[in-house]
């Protein structure tokens, strides 16, 4: 038996497990004396025949393999590194093949290894290099006209060279005809994991030099890449964002979905379904302290949780009502159909994604920026280790969204037929400038041409006679947004005294403007001592002198934000209205 052994880079203690096993067992050792460090000789065993075949041709070395095998003895052929590489064990393995004598490999650590572990590198770094081309220069033995090292080069990976310190200038000029930069960084190993290894570190223009005076000719490795450099990317394999089968995702912020609406069409669907359940009950698909209310409608008839009566039209209808989001588990034409007759406004529409039963893809369909469906379909793939797919062209291009940049920020784009226009611009290469494209400003009176991004920061309070009804709280709300000069969209909050909890006519307005509704004790309000008005007969019937100054102000401090009063109390028939404006 023929054992072809790694005998590692250099260093004694490199050679494996196994490797040093079958050298102790070994009755004849073949070493390439040239290369093998011959400490690793101590570990033969007494009487073994030790053979260095620096001073042999292959006929030699076959024929005492085939002698010791005549003999029933066990050889171990001794290569530097590992066999697989410029071990010239192909032609070896051939002859012994035609012989009938039994071999086989123990594979070893190659001193391209060995090098990246004394500097401390590595090849593969991400937005670097996500490659490493070991080859040769042509010397006097060629290489494949398409391996030149010119061609290799051109492919601007991490590149390791082997026996090829004798041609440091040929080398140089190869990898400047390649493409690679005069300045890019080169590592030269002499002698890698040895006790005598020596390092130079230059750049592709200089290390010919640094060899010259180091008086390095030989038994060096030339190294040349990015990857020797300073700068990279994170890798997501510990990214707390990214997910694996081990791992789950931490998430920063939230996605903010309040209802999401899961419409499965299929037996196999229904099989995803705890999959997409676990996902969405992470806080992050909600406003960041809760998960979003998640509503499920199976309409597969064999499926467990399929209700009589349910139809694609009217769970569609029911969930386009009242969802921020609409999961289609089902083929993306389903879905399409589905929606096609509750289509209104990307402003208004909820966001949209269809995920094939098989939990391969998660598409964005609809309303992929102001919806969030772009977002949802990233973290849902994610979360499933499915490939989201997002088709707009913002976003494919890599381009600055106005649609994005106002979801992420809670803020309202004033008109959609500027935002289109700088949607265009975007992707013809033009940069888009807060302050000269568009801004951000509750005041739509100032921006002149510019698109306005409308703030959610303004908190209304709002007193009233009992049973007042929507319609004219609603005209004084707009009456008081009026006066304060401000667009009613940057409406956040409506507040109140608890004796108007239940105030139909302020609830419905608040529910008809979406914003919520918050009240509070007057034992709360009365903490509040910066109001600027004050009415003895509402003291006298609610508790404080001033519902709506108070209630508004109440709320704004709890959100911990500078804030100032910026509508004192306003009478409308009936109905007070004071406003806070956040200023951050």
């Amino acid at each position: 038996m023929v054992h072809f052994v790694g005998a590692g880079p250099g260093a004694v203690d490199l050679i494996t497990v196994r490797g040093r096993k079958l050298l102790s067992e070994a009755d004849v050792i073949i070493y390439a004396g040239s290369l093998v460090n011959p400490e690793l000789l101590t570990y033969a065993k007494s009487g073994a025949k030790i053979l260095n075949s620096a001073t042999m041709t292959l006929e030699d070395v076959i024929e005492e393999m085939a002698d010791a095998e005549a003999c029933g003895l066990t050889t171990v052929r001794l290569h530097t590194g590992d066999p697989s590489l410029y071990g010239a064990i192909r032609e070896q393995i051939d002859l012994l093949k035609e012989r009938g004598i039994a071999y086989d490999v123990c594979p070893g650590v190659t001193a391209a290894f060995g090098a990246a572990a004394s500097l401390g590198i590595e090849y593969t770094l991400p937005g670097v290099s996500q490659s490493l081309l070991l080859t040769r220069a042509e010397g006097r033995t060629p290489v494949p006209d398409r391996e030149s090292l010119s061609a290799c080069a051109a492919l601007h990976c991490s590149l390791v060279l082997y026996l090829s310190s004798t041609l440091a200038d040929k080398v140089r000029e190869e990898l400047l005809a390649g493409g690679y930069e005069a300045d890019t960084p080169v590592a030269v190993v002499y002698k890698a994991t040895w006790e005598d290894e020596l390092t130079l570190h230059g750049t592709v223009d200089t290390f010919p030099e640094e060899m010259k005076r180091a008086g390095i000719d030989h038994t060096a490795l030339i190294m040349v890449g990015d990857c020797l450099g300073e700068t990279y990317e994170r890798s997501r394999l510990y990214d707390p964002s990214f997910h694996t089968a081990y791992r789950g995702v931490k998430k920063e912020g939230s996605l903010g979905f309040s209802r999401v609406s899961v419409i499965v069409t299929s037996v196999g669907g229904a099989g995803l379904l705890p999959r997409i359940e676990k996902a969405l009950v992470n806080p992050y698909y909600g406003d960041g302290t809760k998960a979003p209310e998640i509503r499920k409608r199976i309409l597969a008839h064999d499926a467990e949780g399929y209700r009589s009566g349910d139809t694609l039209a009217s769970v569609t209808e029911e969930a386009f009502a009242d969802s921020d989001a609409v999961i289609f588990v089902s083929a993306a034409g389903i879905a399409v159909r589905a929606i096609a007759p509750y289509l209104s406004h990307k402003s208004v529409d909820p966001a949209v994604l269809t995920i094939d039963e098989q939990g391969r893809f998660v598409i964005s369909l609809l309303s992929g920026h102001l919806g969030g469906a772009n977002a949802l379909a990233e973290a849902l793939g994610t979360d499933l280790l499915s490939q989201p797919v997002v088709t707009t062209a913002t976003d494919l291009a890599g381009r600055f969204s106005v649609d994005t940049y106002a979801r992420e920020r809670g803020l309202i784009v004033s008109d959609f037929d500027k935002a289109k226009k700088l949607s265009v611009r975007a992707l013809a290469g033009e940069e888009i400038r807060e302050g000269t494209d568009y801004v951000v400003t509750n005041r739509l009176d100032s921006v002149g041409d510019k698109l306005a991004l409308i703030p959610r920061n303004i908190i209304c309070g709002i007193g009233c006679r009992k049973d007042t009804d929507e319609m004219r709280i609603a005209e004084a709300l707009d009456a008081a947004f009026a006066a304060a000069g401000v667009d009613r969209r940057a409406l956040r909050m409506i507040t109140s005294i608890d004796l108007k909890k239940e105030e139909a006519g302020i609830v419905k307005c608040a529910e008809t403007c979406g914003v919520p509704y918050k009240t509070f004790d007057a034992d709360t309000l009365q903490k509040v001592t910066d109001h600027k008005s004050a009415s003895d007969f509402v003291k006298e019937t609610t508790g404080v002198d001033s519902v709506c100054e108070q209630s508004a102000l109440y709320a704004a401090s709890e959100l911990e934000t500078p804030y100032h009063l910026l509508l004192e109390k306003t009478v409308y028939e009936g109905v007070t209205i004071a406003l806070v404006e956040l200023e951050d």
